[in-house]
């Protein structure tokens, strides 16, 4: 009976080996089918980030006048140079480009195929796959203002590299052989030091004239004539002492902050919401009088003149100190819809919610804001009017990038606040990283024109 069992037991260990045997290729297959289908869904994620960026890349390319050949040649290369950089086990076929007459939609489809490892043992030597990609300009219209610190701090050398970032910016955004059916981009700019300078805006916001005079009275001893000589010579002298009042007419467009109300508010500049214009003080223990003053560079409205925004960016000049929340007052005037009716006809921004528009606003500084005017409003010094200002601003949906060049912490911070975003705050410390800082924000102002 012993020998029975024992003969038995052999014989079902060399059943199991064989049932394992059998079974194993299964096991095998679908573990290998597993890891598979992990390893082409990483591959088809990777692929799809890559066609994506492509085809907005194409995009770029196309808005700057590129032929739909030169545009399919690019997205290829592009897609090519990310797919061997990676060294993923897949083979890719060329990417099929289409495009749509009489609309600005570029379509892209790859197909792809991913080297297996155990699935091979059914057969499977790869695992294909394909993508889709399109895109198109979504949005036709975008205003954009720049805002320039062109205090003192900002002198010579860093001036010429504001300069050279702006011209740059501009280019990207307005490309010299951009295709009209695109949708139009406006870019206006202002800047600010002491205080803004109006320009030929300055009656519109103040209400007042840029010549004007300004009064004072001045308490004093005069010299009177009491008795005159036989050929009309004085002899005799008096004092008396009086009140006398004096004058200065001073012809200037600087402006202070809005006051009041409407401070913080991008209201129409008309009754009751004028602001502040630069004033005259009358000292009467020197005799003298003080005006208030400013960097005399007016804004440019929204155009689309290369010309006229390379020429404002050419007559930049650095002097006074830095009212930073003036200046971003400014640049949320050029995209104020209300605003219409102190802009020239061309200038007039885009309302906030106009369909297939968008608005950003860039704003740049190398120091700390250290100028306000209404200490008797409550409102705060320039850093704290900055704030609530940007705060409105991003209400309204307006994207906010900001540009700390060289700037000490201060500075950084207020801009980092106001910024929509930390991936919209740059703090260059390089002429290099300053242009690179508005290049990668006037593409990013582009793609706000492309969805896919």
């Amino acid at each position: 009976m012993l020998n029975k069992l024992n003969t038995w037991a052999d014989n079902r260990e060399g059943n199991v080996a064989i049932i394992m045997g059998i079974a194993i290729v299964p096991i095998l297959v679908l573990v290998g089918i597993a890891i598979d289908l992990q390893n082409t869904n990483t591959s088809r994620s990777f692929i799809q980030y890559s066609i994506d960026n492509a085809v907005i890349a194409g995009a770029r390319e196309m808005q700057a006048g590129a032929s739909e050949k030169e545009i399919t040649a690019y997205i290829n290369k592009f897609v090519d140079g990310v797919v061997k950089a990676k060294n993923y086990a897949i083979t890719c076929k060329p990417v099929e480009v289409t495009y749509t007459n009489g609309k600005q939609n570029i379509d892209a489809t790859i197909k792809c195929a991913q080297e297996t490892t155990l699935t091979e043992l059914i057969g499977y030597h790869y695992l294909d796959f394909t993508v889709t990609s399109g895109s198109t300009y979504g949005i036709g219209n975008v205003d954009v203002a720049f805002v320039f610190d062109i205090s003192g701090s900002m002198g010579t050398t860093k001036m010429n590299n504001l300069k050279d970032a702006a011209y740059d910016a501009v280019d990207v955004l307005l490309p010299k052989n951009s295709s009209e059916q695109l949708g139009k981009v406006r870019l206006g700019m202002t800047s600010y030091s002491t205080m803004a300078d109006a320009g030929d805006y300055f009656t519109k916001v103040t209400n007042e004239n840029p010549t004007r005079t300004y009064y004072d009275t001045d308490t004093g001893t005069e010299k009177v004539c009491v008795k005159y000589n036989k050929k009309g010579k004085c002899k005799k002298w008096s004092s008396s002492s009086g009140t006398v009042t004096v004058s200065k007419t001073v012809t200037n467009t600087c402006v202070k902050e809005r006051l009041d109300k409407e401070a913080f508010t991008d209201a129409d500049p008309g009754p009751f919401a004028w602001i502040e214009p630069a004033e005259a003080f009358y000292d009467s223990k020197y005799n003298s009088w003080s005006v208030e003053s400013c960097n005399p560079i007016p804004p440019l409205p929204l155009t689309d003149d290369r010309t006229d925004l390379n020429q404002y960016i050419k007559d930049l000049k650095a002097s006074g100190s830095t009212a930073g929340h003036i200046g971003i007052a400014w640049g949320w005037y050029l995209l104020a819809p209300d605003w219409k009716s102190v802009w020239p006809s061309a200038s007039k921004p885009l309302g906030y919610k106009d369909p297939d528009s968008a608005k950003a606003m860039i704003v740049m500084t190398d120091g700390e804001f250290n100028a306000w005017y209404n200490d008797d409003e409550g409102d705060g010094n320039s850093f704290d009017q900055a704030k609530l200002l940007c705060d409105n601003i991003k209400k309204e949906g307006v994207r906010i990038y900001t540009v700390a060049f060289q700037a000490p912490k201060s500075g950084k911070e207020v801009l980092e606040y106001c910024a929509s975003g930390t991936e919209y705050a740059f703090t260059p410390d390089s002429a290099d990283e300053l242009k690179d800082a508005y290049t990668k924000i006037a593409q990013s102002i582009s793609d706000l024109r492309i969805r896919y």
